[in-house]
């Protein structure tokens, strides 16, 4: 009796071996990367939650090599993680930029979209936003002033 194996079975078994080695555990924190603290961050603009943004802390530390931000939800909360993956923040303390492109309109094909957040707020050296990350758990609402609506497409 001649047996045959699905080519299918063949490729999932490396998959199979590696889930069963791995356990789960999550990412591989660095082992120099600094204790982090948790962090949530509200953004408002104009009154409202803003939803969408993406944003990133700058450290003041010339030596700092973490990459700390994230992106807002619908009610402009975001929880902050290091390196994309790591819940929370290094303690310090940092300028925070944000950024967040909206459709202003859509017909088929042709879009036009606009930044809503000042230029001044997306650059490290200009941004006036700042926070400080402590020991412990850290909650901070940040305000980016008015929509600006700078038109960046026009397909």
């Amino acid at each position: 009796m001649r047996r045959t194996i699905d080519v299918c079975t063949i490729c999932l078994l490396p998959w199979i071996v590696v889930s069963i080695g791995c356990g789960g555990g999550g990412p591989v924190k660095p082992a120099d990367l600094p204790p982090l603290f948790p962090c949530t961050v509200t953004f408002m603009q104009d009154g409202t939650p803003l939803d969408g943004a993406t944003f990133s802390f700058k450290s003041n530390d010339p030596t700092f090599k973490w990459s700390v931000g994230g992106r807002t939800d619908k009610e402009g909360k975001a929880v902050i993680t290091t390196n994309g993956v790591h819940k929370g923040a290094p303690e310090g303390t940092y300028k925070v930029t944000v950024r967040k492109i909206a459709v202003l309109e859509s017909r088929g094909e042709n879009v036009k979209r606009a930044d809503v957040v000042d230029p001044q707020l997306q650059k490290a050296d200009t941004t006036t936003l700042e926070i400080t990350i402590a020991k412990g758990k850290n909650e901070q609402t940040l305000d980016v002033g008015k929509a600006v609506n700078i038109v960046l497409s026009d397909e």
